[in-house]
């Protein structure tokens, strides 16, 4: 099953898959009780940082996406979750010290995706489609003139999924390429199918890079964007079971 360049692994993983030149997403349900997650593995900085969330439930889904995240590491590298040593960029794009494997992690409401590659650059997004106040301003002051004027020409309801669809696609190109939410030069475009494209790379983006969208869920959106380093690499789209794995 396909997605936008998004192979659905509908049977789940329980082995350890392949890496090779494609990039493996991890779909993990974070309302899973917190008893059942290895909180165990986290550092004191990731425990502090989920401390600050007023609200228990964001504070648990935080917890388990950063617990999660080790866990499907430490599947590829060979090393127990705790021993990972996981530190920032100067932009705050969190790395493995030493280069391993690129990744990246994106949480909204209840899902949250891990992706990982063998190398490269890596970003992923995921966005619960919900109501906003006012996407335009939002669109007006972040999005290329392009995007903007789609979004103008739309009614509201396919408005509201289409800035999404913008949003997580700017936002996974710019977490690969590791810069901020502005993406100088960044522009995405729509093929006459519907499906998304790099119009315009953004600046810190130095790999040919491929871009791929699927649904998460009935009420999420997501982009996933990554060094197309192969002619036949494609996105895998895992089910996270921390049983399951090995």
């Amino acid at each position: 099953m396909k997605q936008s360049g998004v192979v659905l692994q509908d049977d789940g993983a329980r082995a350890t898959p392949v890496l090779g030149f494609d990039v493996h997403i991890w779909r993990i349900a974070l309302d899973t009780p917190i008893s059942q997650m290895d909180l165990t593995a986290l550092s004191p900085a990731e425990l502090t940082r989920g401390s600050r969330f007023v609200f228990e439930r964001d504070q648990r889904r935080h917890l388990a996406a950063h617990a999660a995240l080790r866990t499907v590491l430490s599947v590829y590298i060979g090393q127990a979750p705790e021993e990972l040593d996981l530190r920032e960029t100067p932009e705050g794009k969190p790395v493995l010290a030493d280069g391993r494997l690129a990744f990246n992690l994106s949480h909204s409401g209840e899902l949250a995706l891990v992706a990982v590659a063998a190398a490269g650059q890596v970003g992923v997004d995921i966005e619960l489609v919900a109501p906003l106040s006012d996407e335009m301003s939002i669109a007006r002051s972040l999005f290329a003139p392009g995007e903007v004027t789609q979004l103008e020409s739309m009614t509201s309801d396919a408005r509201r999924l289409m800035f999404y669809r913008f949003w997580t696609c700017r936002e996974a190109l710019l977490k690969a390429a590791g810069v901020g939410l502005s993406g100088e030069g960044l522009e995405i475009g729509m093929e006459a199918n519907g499906e998304a494209y790099v119009l315009s790379p953004p600046l810190g983006l130095i790999e040919p890079t491929r871009l791929g969208e699927f649904r998460p869920s009935a009420h999420h959106v997501a982009a996933v964007a990554w060094s197309a380093r192969g002619p036949q690499a494609v996105a895998r789209l895992f089910d996270f079971d921390s049983t399951a794995l090995p």
